[in-house]
C-alpha cells in the first residue's frame, strides 16, 4: 500500500548533512536573493553555450565531447545545479567540468561571489 512522503520542514538541514552541496553544481556566497541571482547567472551562461530552452533551466549541448548537461537553479538553496551526460564516464566528468567553469566565469562578470565547498 502507498504511504504518503513525509512533510520536509528540514531539507535544508538535510543538505548540509549529506554533504549534497560538494555533488555538482557552483554555490554562491549571496544567500539573500539568491533565486534572483540564479536567474541572472544562467541568462549570463547562454552567452557561452549552445543551448536549447528548457523551462526554467538550460540544455547545454556539447559536440566534443559529446553530450548535454543540464544547468539549472537550485529550487532551495543558493546555487546553480550542473547534471551533465556523455558518451562515457570520461566524457559526462568533461563536460561536468566545462559546464562549472562556464558558470564561474558568468558569476565573475555579474559580480556574484562563490562559496567554496569542502
Amino acid at each position: 500500500m502507498p504511504t504518503a512522503r513525509r512533510s520536509k520542514t528540514d531539507h535544508l538541514i538535510y543538505a548540509d548533512v549529506v554533504d549534497s552541496k560538494s555533488k555538482a553544481g557552483v554555490w554562491m556566497g549571496e544567500r539573500e536573493s539568491f533565486q534572483e541571482q540564479q536567474s541572472r547567472i544562467l541568462e549570463a551562461v547562454k552567452d557561452k553555450l549552445d543551448w536549447v530552452t528548457v523551462e526554467g533551466a538550460v540544455m547545454a549541448i556539447s559536440t566534443e565531447p559529446a553530450g548535454i548537461a543540464i544547468i539549472a537553479p537550485n529550487p532551495t538553496l543558493p546555487g546553480v545545479i550542473v547534471l551533465a551526460d556523455g558518451g562515457s564516464p570520461a566524457a559526462s566528468a568533461e563536460l561536468q567540468v566545462t559546464y562549472e567553469k562556464a558558470i564561474r566565469e558568468a558569476m565573475a562578470e555579474l559580480g556574484i561571489s562563490e562559496e567554496e565547498t569542502a
